[in-house]
C-alpha cells in the first residue's frame, strides 16, 4: 500500500539547507575529506561558561521537568521587558511578548495565525526561505518584493505600492538581512511603519541579528518608531545573541492582538518553552557576559575579513556587511548562474557556498557566504 501524504506538501520543495546538507555528507563520505561549508548560518562559538553553569543549575530545579505553560514565566517576561527598555528604550507589557521555540517557530506559525486561504503576504526577494513556504502550506500566496543592488538591497516603497491588493495581510521585513547582510535605520523603519498604517497591513519585523553587528553600527527595533505597536511585531533570537542555537530559544514582542493570535495558534502546536530554558534566557538577558559578547563579535569580524579576502580571489564582488552572519556576493560575469558556479566550486574544491537562488529569483547572480566557519585551514581550500 502506498503512503498517502498531504497534497499541500506538493506545493513546496525540500528546505534548501536540508538538501545541501545531504550533498555535503555524500561528498565527505566519498572523499574522506571535510567540506569547507559556508552554507548554514549556524553560530559555532561556544556559549559563555557563565550561561552554561547557570543552565546546569536551572535543570536541577525542583520544577524543571514540569510543563512550562503557554506564556512566559514571570522571570522571563520581566527580563525581556527590562532588556527592551535598556537596549531600545521600548516599553513592553507582559501581554506584548511571548517566548518562542527559536525565532523560526514564530516565523513558521505566524501565517497560521494571520492568513486565510487566498490571502497575500509580501515577502522580500532575496529573503529567508521560511518567509514564504509556511504561507503556501496554509493556502495563502507570497507576493515577492524586490531587494535590488541598485537600491542597496533596501525596500523601495514606490515599487511596493504596486504589489498591494485588498488581499494583502502583512509584510515580512528583515534587517540586518538574511541573506544580504544589509542594515537599516530608524528613519527607514519609520517610513515602513507609515506605509503599513496607510495601507492597513501588519509588519512582521525579523530582528534576529540585531546584536550581530560590526564597524560601529547598532541595530534599531521597529518598536522604537512611534505608533509601531499598532501594526507591528518583532521577532528576536537567543541563537545569534548568545550562541544558544541548538537550545531553540527566541521571542516575539509588539502588538498584543497579534501576540495573542500566535499564542492561541501555538497552544495547539506545542506546550511552551521549557522552564529551565526560560530561566536561562532571563539570566542571559539580565546578566549578559559583556566580555564574552565582545570576544564573539571580534571573532566574527575577524572571520568576515579573512573570508572576504579569499572570496575576492574567486572573483566575487561585494561590500562587507555591517550586520548578520553573511556576505552577499555577486558572481563573476562569465559565470552562467549562481547554482552552476556553486556546484562547480563544490566539486572542484570542496567549498560550499549557498546559491543566491535559494533566497529568490533576484539571487541568480549572487551567493550567500556564512561567516560561521572554522577558518583555521581555509588556505588549504583556496
Amino acid at each position: 500500500m502506498s503512503t498517502k501524504t498531504s497534497k499541500r506538501l506538493d506545493r513546496i520543495s525540500e528546505y534548501v539547507f536540508s538538501s545541501l546538507g545531504k550533498k555535503v555528507s555524500e561528498i565527505e563520505n566519498q572523499t574522506r575529506r571535510k567540506v569547507l561549508n559556508f552554507g548554514p548560518g549556524s553560530p559555532d562559538i561556544k556559549p559563555s561558561k557563565l550561561y552554561i553553569d547557570k543552565f546546569s543549575e536551572f535543570i536541577r530545579d525542583a520544577d524543571a521537568h514540569l510543563y512550562p505553560g503557554y506564556n512566559a514565566i514571570d522571570g522571563f517576561a520581566e527580563a525581556l521587558i527590562n532588556w527592551y527598555k535598556k537596549r531600545f528604550g521600548v516599553l513592553l507589557k507582559s501581554n506584548e511578548l511571548l517566548p518562542l521555540l527559536g525565532a523560526k517557530d514564530g516565523i513558521s506559525h505566524l501565517p497560521l495565525a494571520l492568513l486565510d486561504e487566498g490571502d497575500e503576504v509580501l515577502v522580500p526577494d532575496p529573503g529567508y526561505p521560511a518567509f514564504s513556504d509556511p504561507a503556501i502550506l496554509v493556502g495563502a500566496k507570497p507576493v515577492f518584493y524586490n531587494l535590488r543592488e541598485k537600491d542597496n538591497f533596501k525596500i523601495n516603497l514606490e515599487e511596493l505600492k504596486d504589489l498591494l491588493s485588498r488581499k494583502t495581510k502583512f509584510i515580512w521585513v528583515n534587517f540586518p538581512s538574511n541573506p544580504t547582510g544589509q542594515v537599516t535605520t530608524k528613519e527607514e523603519l519609520s517610513e515602513i511603519v507609515k506605509f503599513a498604517k496607510k495601507n492597513n497591513i501588519i509588519v512582521v519585523y525579523d530582528n534576529a541579528y540585531s546584536e550581530i553587528t560590526f564597524d560601529g553600527y547598532k541595530s534599531p527595533s521597529i518598536l522604537e518608531i512611534k505608533g509601531a505597536k499598532e501594526i507591528a511585531v518583532e521577532i528576536g533570537s537567543f541563537s545569534k545573541t548568545f550562541s544558544f542555537a541548538g537550545f531553540r530559544m527566541g521571542w516575539i514582542v509588539g502588538n498584543k492582538d497579534i501576540i495573542g493570535a500566535l499564542a492561541k495558534t501555538k497552544s495547539q502546536m506545542d506546550s511552551g518553552l521549557s522552564i529551565p530554558l526560560q530561566r536561562l534566557g532571563a539570566y542571559a538577558l539580565t546578566k549578559t557576559d559583556e566580555e564574552w559578547y565582545k570576544d564573539m563579535i571580534t571573532n566574527y569580524k575577524k572571520r568576515r575579513n579573512i573570508i572576504a579576502k579569499h572570496l575576492k580571489e574567486l572573483g566575487l564582488d561585494f561590500d562587507l556587511p555591517r550586520g548578520s552572519l553573511y556576505i552577499w556576493a555577486r558572481i563573476p560575469e562569465k559565470e552562467k548562474n549562481s547554482w552552476e558556479f556553486c556546484m562547480r566550486l563544490f566539486k572542484e574544491k570542496q567549498i560550499l557556498l549557498t546559491p543566491g537562488t535559494a533566497f529568490g529569483k533576484n539571487g541568480n547572480r549572487y551567493v550567500r557566504v556564512s561567516i560561521c566557519v572554522n577558518i583555521d585551514k581555509i588556505g588549504e581550500y583556496f
